[in-house]
């Protein structure tokens, strides 16, 4: 069977890494495309993919989001013309659905973010939907249609993610080189998914949360930027502990060498969960409900307001949770994506 896998966003890769893996080992072929959005490409390469680049995300204007959502659409048109896969599949790509509807290819399509706005979109093109348990069900009834498959499953998408993962010493050496000790608290941070459709507002506690951590004594911040305006804009804090990486870093290897891990978006948090890593979010949008489950559970802990900060555990990360890989999910989405029917 041809399976066309369509990357558009950075989470992408490592969520599909073991499900390649578990496809190539039952004798499948894989096609891979990837869309040019922050580092989706440069973490497919990072994990060895064979893909070809097709088509970039828009800037912040809506209007050129869905222009560049067609034009990309058009370009992967080409690309399954020529390669006529069996059946397509990603993390709701909106181009890719698109194509696999108007040529009678099997979509599937996999979702964890209840609010985003094209999500009805995406669900009513797809022919198989999965989501995890934590779902909100009455948004699910406002963006389910009426042909698709819907499959549940309980946990995370990151625990597909981290399946495979081993640490490696290579990131602690990287570290050390951007002139982070393994005697002080290394904070990493993920700023807001800014040019998201999703998120249509300014995030200023983040900021102010990370000006925070840098008033604390031996506390080193690891900025990941999502892009350059972002950059720039740790740039303008003027803070002599605030370091961004000036080479590629493997997130996972990242987050678990981390202290403590915080996002103003979600996948990072998740994979802090995955990880056994302390994670805090300050997500300012409406949330997830696979992240309202785990604030429940106490394993994600919510920063609303700048009242919140004290709840940070600002010191080394001695008891680290253990990994929550699981193999059993690989082979579940595997057998969803290989099923033999229209």
């Amino acid at each position: 069977m041809k399976i066309w896998i369509d990357l558009s966003a950075a989470p992408d890769p490592y969520f599909f890494r073991p499900i390649i893996r578990r496809l190539h080992s039952i004798g499948h072929e894989t096609l891979i495309t990837s869309r040019e959005y922050n580092e989706t490409v440069q973490i497919a390469r990072h994990c060895q993919f064979q893909f070809e680049v097709v088509g970039r995300n828009g800037d912040e204007r809506l209007l050129d989001k869905m222009k560049c959502t067609w034009l990309r659409a058009l370009q992967l048109a080409r690309f399954a013309r020529k390669f006529r896969p069996d059946v397509a599949v990603s993390f709701n790509s909106y181009s890719q659905g698109l194509v696999a509807k108007l040529l009678g290819i099997r979509f599937v399509t996999f979702m964890d973010y209840e609010y985003h706005p094209l999500t009805y979109l995406a669900f009513c093109l797809a022919d198989d939907v999965v989501i995890p348990a934590g779902y909100d069900a009455a948004m699910l009834s406002k963006q389910a249609g009426q042909g698709e498959v819907l499959h549940r499953f309980d946990g995370l998408k990151e625990d597909i993610a981290v399946t495979t993962f081993t640490p490696h010493e290579e990131t602690r050496q990287q570290l050390e080189r951007l002139g982070i000790r393994s005697s002080q608290v290394l904070a990493t941070v993920r700023p807001p998914p800014d040019s998201s459709c999703y998120h249509r507002f300014n995030n200023e506690l983040f900021y102010d949360l990370v000006s925070f951590l840098a008033d604390q004594p031996k506390v080193k911040i690891l900025y990941l930027p999502r892009d350059a305006s972002q950059r720039e804009k740790a740039k303008a804090l003027r803070l002599d502990n605030l370091v961004t990486p000036p080479f590629f870093m493997d997130g996972h290897q990242l987050v678990y060498h981390s202290d403590l891990v915080i996002s103003a978006g979600g996948s990072m948090n998740r994979e802090a969960v995955a990880l056994g890593v302390p994670a805090y979010t300050t997500f300012q949008g409406q949330m997830a409900g696979v992240d309202k489950a785990l604030i429940e559970a106490g394993l994600l802990k919510y920063i609303g307001s700048s009242g919140d900060f004290g709840k940070i555990n600002v010191e080394k990360c001695k008891h680290r949770g253990p990994v929550h890989g699981n193999p059993e999910l690989v082979q579940r989405f595997t057998e969803i994506i290989c099923a033999d029917r229209p």
